[in-house]
C-alpha cells in the first residue's frame, strides 16, 4: 500500500506528545523525505489537504515544507498559511523568524488580496498580545505588499 498524505497526518498526530528528540531524530527526517518526494499532482493535493489540519500538526510541517526540496510546492504561501492558522503564541513567535522572507518571496499575482489583509491582521494581533515595541517596523513589510497589490489592481 502506498503511503498517503492522510498517513502522514496520523503519524504526526500520534507522535505529538513524544519527546522533541524523537521528533528531530525519527519523525522530522521522515516527514521531510515524504514532502521532498511528492510529485506535482500529490503536491497540489497535499497543499490543499493540509490547510484543513489542526494547528498542532501544521506547526510540525512548517519548517519541513519551507526547507523541502520539493519544487512543486508554493512553500512561502503554505508557510504563511500555517502562520495564519496558528493561535499558540509560542508557535507564532517561532514562525515569525522566517515570516518576512516568505512574504518577500510570495508570488503576488497568484494570491488574493484578502490573504495579505489577513496576514496584516494576524501579525498586528500577535504583536499587540506580545506588547512588542516597533510594531510599525514589523507591520511595514506587509503594508508595502498590500500597497503594491492595490497599485497593480
Amino acid at each position: 500500500m502506498k503511503y498517503e498524505i492522510a498517513d502522514l497526518k496520523k503519524d504526526i498526530e500520534n507522535n505529538l506528545g513524544l519527546s522533541s528528540d524523537y521528533y528531530e531524530l525519527v519523525l522530522q527526517p521522515y516527514v521531510r523525505n515524504f514532502i521532498d518526494n511528492l510529485n506535482q499532482t500529490d503536491s497540489e493535493k497535499f497543499s490543499i489537504e493540509i490547510l484543513n489540519w489542526n494547528e498542532d500538526v501544521l506547526y510540525h510541517l512548517a519548517d519541513e515544507i519551507l526547507f523541502s526540496k520539493n519544487e512543486y510546492l508554493d512553500k512561502d504561501y503554505l508557510y504563511c498559511s500555517i502562520f495564519l492558522k496558528t493561535n499558540n503564541n509560542e508557535n507564532l513567535d517561532y514562525l515569525t523568524q522566517y515570516l518576512f522572507n516568505c512574504l518577500d518571496d510570495l508570488i503576488f499575482e497568484k494570491i488574493p488580496f484578502d490573504f495579505f489583509l489577513e496576514m496584516k491582521e494576524k501579525m498586528w494581533d500577535f504583536y499587540i498580545q506580545k506588547n512588542k515595541e516597533n510594531i510599525d517596523n514589523f507591520i511595514r513589510p506587509v503594508n508595502d505588499i498590500i500597497n503594491e497589490k492595490i497599485k497593480n489592481k
